[in-house]
């Protein structure tokens, strides 16, 4: 898939050297962001999202589908 011009710029992660970026070049419909969870989970099958001082887990199960848990 080729990236537009109204693609979302990429942003680095500070977090690890040479870390995969958070954001990738995309095409954004409808002016919604769009994330491709191969570079979210970054060869990993669980990560940690912080949302209004609450912590919450994405999972990727066996299956392949996404799960997210308090």
């Amino acid at each position: 898939m080729t990236p537009s011009t109204n693609s979302r710029k990429q942003r680095l992660s500070l977090s690890m050297p040479g870390a995969r970026p958070a954001y990738t070049k995309v095409p954004v419909s409808k002016g919604k962001p769009q994330l491709n969870s191969d570079d979210l989970f970054s060869g990993t099958r669980e990560i940690n999202i912080l949302h209004n001082d609450d912590t919450y887990r994405l999972t990727i199960t066996k299956q392949g589908k996404l799960i997210l848990t308090k």
